[in-house]
């Protein structure tokens, strides 16, 4: 996450901001890699949105709240540069309604994987046409 903002820092102007959607696994997997994950992204992005990745049996508002107390003790702000939404979809949608043309969006956790396990019970799920579905709905407004 740390190489991947840092990149993407160096390829905005300086107007544009870097909007990061990220979660966590769930499944007692990525534990110990939740307060990390909030706090390089609130060091290196300006605006956070946390959503679900795979919470599997876990409790998703405990993972997402995890990444977010993290991100606020390392000094991002709750609906003004950091956003929890658990929905990922709604997620994607608030990252891209977020975003200005000289921004950088990444929607990281997926990538081409095709479902997504929330307690227990496994959806389909691609982030690839969730966003290109998302986008359509923020470029026509």
């Amino acid at each position: 996450m740390e190489a991947l903002l840092l990149s993407s820092r160096k390829m905005i102007s300086s107007e544009g901001k870097v909007i990061v959607l990220l979660g966590a696994e769930g499944g007692g997997r990525d534990v110990a890699k939740r307060a990390a994950m909030g706090e390089v992204t609130a060091r290196l992005a300006d605006l956070v949105v946390v959503s679900n990745v795979d919470p599997y049996e876990d409790d998703p508002v405990e993972i997402a709240e995890g990444i977010a107390r993290s991100a606020e003790a390392h000094g991002k702000v709750r609906n003004e540069n950091l956003f929890v939404v658990l929905d990922r979809r709604a997620g994607i949608h608030k990252a891209l309604t977020l975003a200005k043309p000289e921004d950088i969006v990444l929607i990281t956790g997926k990538g081409s994987e095709q479902s997504m396990v929330i307690y227990g019970k496994t959806i389909p799920w691609d982030d690839r046409e969730i966003v290109k579905e998302e986008l359509f709905k923020v470029s026509s407004m």
